[in-house]
């Protein structure tokens, strides 16, 4: 494709070059360079069915059979695998989209499915915060009460999943099953708080944990630098999720102001880090914060990587190294 005349909207910084995968920089200078960024346009929703990231997954993994649900006022796919489950019934990965919470959809992230239950959870600006929280508890609540719809499911291996802001609900998901005397701060979910076995694992990939940070302070590492998500296009997406600015420090919009002795109960975290995505310093404090209380943590930083690491794994090697990984992650959790 040739793009002699198009216009470049997003060069890469002179001081980050040299510190981004090869690979990256080849698909950067090729496609995304010439991609007009969201928050330079006029909101008008069609960032939802005109994606702004060029394709870059690998193709879909066959499995036995997919169907989707609506479960209150959102939907979720179901990918069942080929085969038989054991006598215990198949684990459950609950896997939430990446888009700022204002785009995205089921058909996000369809290669990294095995059996997965992605939540296409009510979207801003039309369903501000807390809409997309309110979706992401009660996913889980509902899967978690074994609903015939799913099969033969085994509700005492449930982990949970998300990308960049699918990250953020899939952690206050999880907290939110912590202790159910314990209420969200501004969040009412509509389903009974009724979770039998808690979540076995979080598996975050490039997530966004703190909604308070900023370029001169938590971001400041990679502000001026960082690709793609900007600081600005970081908060065009807040914007347009958060009504009251005071929202964004109630620890179900920044899980990393929950109580202490919620986060010490989150399950066995595998996090996925970009060295180079503005959003790593929270990540990576958060790690450390959990550790601190005594949560198993494993921290996979990806050398010269970038936010859409995930989107790009059939461009990026280490992209799919990452889906490897985290697949490996939950298979041991699975197992054990």
């Amino acid at each position: 494709m040739a793009q002699d005349n198009l216009r470049v909207w997003q060069p890469l910084h002179a001081d980050v070059r040299a510190k981004l995968d090869p690979e990256y920089v080849a698909f950067h200078d090729q496609y995304m360079q010439y991609v007009q960024p969201d928050d330079l346009k006029i909101w008008d929703g069609a960032a939802r069915t005109q994606p702004s990231l060029p394709p870059g997954g690998i193709p879909p993994v066959p499995v036995g059979n997919t169907r989707e649900f609506q479960v209150g006022e959102f939907q979720l796919r179901a990918y069942t695998p080929t085969g038989e489950s054991d006598a215990r019934g198949w684990p459950v990965l609950i896997w939430f989209h990446g888009g700022g919470w204002a785009i995205g959809g089921l058909d996000d992230n369809k290669d990294f499915c095995t059996f997965l239950c992605q939540v296409d959870y009510r979207l801003a600006p039309e369903n501000p915060f807390p809409a997309a929280v309110n979706d992401s508890v009660d996913a889980l609540r509902w899967v978690a009460s074994s609903p015939s719809e799913l099969g033969t499911i085994d509700a005492s291996r449930i982990a949970l999943g998300g990308t960049s802001a699918g990250a953020t609900l899939a952690i206050v998901a999880a907290l939110s099953a912590v202790d159910s005397s314990v209420a969200l701060p501004l969040a009412t979910p509509s389903l009974p708080n009724v979770i039998p076995h808690p979540p076995v694992s979080l598996l975050l990939v490039v997530p966004v944990v703190d909604n308070t940070a900023t370029a001169d302070g938590v971001w400041k590492r990679n502000a001026a630098t960082a690709p793609w998500l900007t600081p600005a296009r970081m908060e065009w997406y807040r914007k347009l999720y958060f009504t009251n600015n005071k929202e964004r420090s109630g620890w179900d919009a920044s899980p990393n102001f929950a109580p202490k002795s919620l986060l010490k109960g989150l399950p066995a975290t595998w996090m996925a880090v970009s060295d180079q995505d503005i959003l790593a310093p929270e990540a990576e404090s958060f790690g450390e914060q959990l550790k601190e209380l005594g949560v198993k943590v494993d921290i996979a930083s990806i050398a010269g990587g970038t936010h859409s690491i995930l989107s790009l794994s059939g461009k990026i090697a280490k992209g799919k190294k990452m889906m490897e990984d985290a697949a490996n992650h939950l298979k041991g959790v699975f197992e054990s």
